[in-house]
């Protein structure tokens, strides 16, 4: 019995036998068990840490907001579509309109050219009638009235309102008045007011001559004799003539007419009437003879009518007329 005893408990057993079928379905089991636990345990914490539900409500859902969103984006991208054609029309209409606008501005242009072309010309027009009529005062002034002044001063203003015109077809008739100018300032003074200058120093003179009435005292030398005073102031020679003015109203009448010829001599030198002028002043020393004594001194006042009859009374004036002719020309030559 011991011996028996002994070789049971001496007998190894084998952990295959002890782990058999039922052990290892039982460890399946319990993985099964705990895999089911911890699944429910994960189910049951995403829907509180914020995850995606997957069921199926929540599914429907989520497709049905998905859908009204994509119906959204649809209609917003067929207005932005619209909004894209709109402002595509609005641009095109913009661009006709600009373009339009520069066409406009550009026959705007156009005419402001030629606006300022015409306005140009216009102003060039009016300033030669300005010369042109400058000119012709200055030639009448030289021709009819003989005025050197209002002559000079006529040309040049028109010299100055030639300046502004710089056009290289202006440069000859400039020139041209610029030369007029200078020849009508080189002359020399107008010889009308020398001889108005004499007449009126004869006239000056008339009271200190001595007069041919019976009774006037004689002209006698200072450094005559006594006996030839006293007998000048007892005697009076003179010649016996017809035209002689013996009655105090001949003499009157005759130094009236020699201030009437004194007179129609000066309206003779205003005229520039050579003839009338040389006429007056001979009937001038007809009256001076008959009214005054022969003297020195009257022998002085007829030398000096002999010379005014002598005297021109026309200016040696330059050649006229060649810048109005030039300017006429030229302005024909522009119209036609």
């Amino acid at each position: 019995m011991n011996s028996v005893l002994d070789e049971t408990a001496e007998t190894p057993r084998n952990p295959r036998h002890r782990f058999g079928f039922f052990g290892w379905l039982l460890v399946l089991l319990v993985l099964a068990a705990i895999v089911v636990a911890g699944w429910r345990w994960w189910a049951a914490r995403t829907p509180a840490e914020g995850g995606p539900d997957l069921s199926p409500e929540a599914l429907d859902a989520r497709l049905l907001e998905v859908e009204q969103a994509v119906t959204t984006l649809r209609r917003n991208q067929q207005g932005l579509e619209q909004r894209v054609a709109d402002a595509q029309a609005r641009a095109g209409l913009l661009r006709d309109e600009v373009l339009a606008v520069g066409e406009r501005a550009a026959i705007l242009e156009d005419s402001l050219r030629e606006l300022g072309t015409q306005a140009s010309e216009g102003a060039e027009t009016l300033r030669l009638d300005e010369v042109e009529l400058l000119l012709s005062l200055a030639q009448s002034r030289l021709a009819v009235a003989g005025d050197l002044d209002g002559a000079i001063r006529a040309t040049a203003l028109a010299h100055e309102a030639l300046a502004p015109l710089t056009s290289p077809e202006y440069l000859n008739l400039r020139q041209t008045v610029a030369r007029e100018l200078a020849a009508l300032q080189a002359l020399p003074a107008d010889p009308r007011a020398r001889a108005a200058g004499e007449l009126d120093a004869l006239q000056a003179a008339l009271p200190t001559l001595a007069s041919r009435a019976p009774g006037a005292t004689a002209d006698t030398p200072a450094d005559a004799s006594t006996w030839r005073r006293l007998a000048d102031a007892v005697i009076q020679v003179r010649p016996s003539n017809a035209t002689d003015l013996i009655s105090p109203d001949d003499r009157a009448a005759g130094e009236a007419a020699l201030g009437l010829e004194l007179a129609l001599a000066r309206t003779a030198l205003e005229r520039r009437d050579e003839a009338r002028f040389r006429a007056s002043l001979l009937r001038v020393d007809q009256w001076l003879v008959r009214l005054y004594a022969e003297n020195d001194a009257l022998r002085a006042e007829r030398e000096r009518l002999a010379n005014l009859s002598r005297m021109g009374l026309l200016p040696d004036l330059p050649e006229r007329g060649v810048a109005l002719q030039q300017l006429r020309d030229l302005r024909r030559g522009r119209s036609g």
